[in-house]
């Protein structure tokens, strides 16, 4: 058996009539076509059979990142590369020409944290077409976050209810969480249920640490009376009531304060000066 000019020590096993050789051969990197000869002598005769072999070298792809962990800003490079004759794709990236580098340049932000970067390789051998994947991720490091859909900014709890109280913050490092109310050192654990007291009303400044910075975000958290409602229906009528008291006592001074008379004027005079007569049943009454 030979490769190419080049002889192999075949491991040859019979069985009854038939003979089987295997050798293990090194193709080298000059080679793109060479033939595989194997020759059977018998007798006296041989007998010679040839295949053609393709060789190729497919050791791509290689997918790297100028840095796999970077901070928020950094500038950052991804590059894909194969052998020669092989056709790489990058996401993201401009489809480089055949045996050329893809190369894709970033500016790392939040949204590039735990992103990740696929690379293809193609490569057409014997009418066949060979695919190779290499894929890489991004981490990027930022400070603590916090936005209102993730800790809300008013929150209305009752007194003796079993309440937890939601809030997030977002950063790599992990930022830890602690809401502190501002009036005292009292702090409302997050994320953990809690029997709620009329201590508990009042506004908590909820603050984000990690080794990358801080941030805080104010929530007011309203503590009611499970009779709030009632007693503010309570209030309600009563000031309803007093109204209408005070409106019918002016009402009934003003009416008797009011007084009414016949006047006559005397003829003969330049002034006309008025005197009153008081009503007959008034003067009936005094009369008697």
């Amino acid at each position: 058996m030979a490769l190419g000019g080049q002889m192999l020590n075949p491991r040859i096993m019979s069985h009854g009539d038939t003979l089987k050789a295997t050798a293990t051969a090194t193709a080298l990197e000059a080679q793109e076509d060479a033939q595989m000869s194997c020759n059977v002598t018998l007798g006296g005769e041989s007998r010679e059979i040839l295949e053609q072999v393709t060789l190729y070298s497919f050791f791509g792809p290689i997918l790297n990142l100028s840095h796999a962990t970077a901070h928020e800003g950094t500038m950052v490079t991804v590059i894909c590369v194969a052998g020669p004759q092989v056709q790489v794709t990058l996401d993201g990236a401009p489809i480089p020409g055949m045996g050329l580098p893809a190369q894709l340049q970033l500016n790392a932000s939040e949204s590039d944290d735990g992103r990740n970067f696929s690379c293809k390789a193609r490569l057409r051998v014997g009418g066949e077409t060979l695919l190779k994947n290499r894929s890489v991720q991004l981490h990027v490091l930022y400070g603590p976050r916090i936005d209102g859909t993730q800790c809300p900014q008013h929150v209305t709890w009752k007194v003796k209810s079993r309440q937890v109280l939601w809030c997030q913050a977002r950063g790599n490092p992990t930022p830890t969480l602690q809401c502190s109310q501002e009036s005292s050192s009292l702090r409302v654990p997050v994320g953990t249920p809690i029997t709620v007291t009329s201590k508990h009303n009042g506004t908590y400044q909820c603050q984000a640490v990690s080794p990358l910075g801080s941030t805080t975000m104010k929530v007011v958290l309203e503590v009611r009376d499970r009779n709030g409602r009632s007693v503010t229906i309570a209030l309600v009528v009563l000031g309803v009531l007093g109204l209408v008291t005070v409106s019918a006592a002016l009402l009934y001074i003003y009416c008797g304060k009011k007084q009414s008379g016949i006047y006559h004027v005397r003829n003969g005079g330049t002034s006309l000066p008025l005197t009153t007569r008081q009503p007959q049943r008034l003067a009936e009454e005094e009369t008697s």
